[in-house]
């Protein structure tokens, strides 16, 4: 999210074909500080995102299924999905990937945000149709992009590979020690608490609620 809103990308290739800040240089780019940060998908995730913007002096606002408890939403804004999408300038995918987000960001969906918007989608790719979001890049219809997860990894949309105002990132989300252990001991978690009947600490919610 840092690296999109502060335009780092272009002049990083830049730097690197020995061009220090490109000729000419790369447009300014922004501070979170004072910025509105919506958040698609409220979860665990979300709340956790929330609390890092926070600290960056950014105002939060979320769409999910349902509104939170105001403990969950620790201030942040409950808005419909339009809303979220109009008043954003960094736009934060958190939901997971099924039938019902398939493609959920689009061409329409860009439309509605504004010219100086990022987006960062760090949940699953196919919830973005990456096609549209490189038109959006292309035509200026957004300002950026981060991204850390695509619809047919480990492929990438040419069009994002070429285009510099797209920071990109091979699925590294979880890629420290730190977090693969805190990963590796809530499975096992998981696991202990069923096989003593009490059930999973954190189940997914399509589980708890078949259709």
């Amino acid at each position: 999210m840092l690296g999109a809103i502060r335009n780092f990308n272009i002049s990083m290739y830049n730097l690197r074909q020995s061009n220090w800040k490109g000729t000419p240089p790369a447009s300014l780019g922004h501070d979170p500080q004072g910025k509105i940060l919506g958040i698609l998908g409220m979860g665990s995730i979300g709340r956790n995102i929330k609390k890092k913007a926070d600290v960056f002096g950014m105002t939060t606002i979320y769409h999910n299924r349902r509104m939170l408890s105001p403990e969950l939403a620790g201030g942040a804004e409950y808005v419909p999905f339009d809303e979220l999408l109009k008043r954003s300038d960094v736009l934060s995918v958190n939901v997971p990937s099924n039938r019902n987000t398939f493609h959920i960001m689009s061409t329409e969906q860009f439309k509605l945000m504004k010219p100086s918007a990022v987006i960062v989608n760090t949940a699953r790719g196919p919830i973005i149709d990456e096609a549209a979001l490189v038109d959006a890049l292309d035509k200026g219809i957004i300002a950026g992009a981060g991204l850390d997860v695509y619809e047919d990894e480990p492929k990438i949309h040419p069009g994002l590979v070429r285009n510099q105002k797209a920071m990109l990132l091979p699925h590294m989300g979880t890629w420290t020690s730190e977090t693969e252990k805190k990963m590796e001991v809530c499975a096992i978690e998981n696991i202990r608490s069923a096989l003593n009947g009490k059930g999973l600490i954190n189940m997914v919610p399509e589980q708890k609620e078949p259709e």
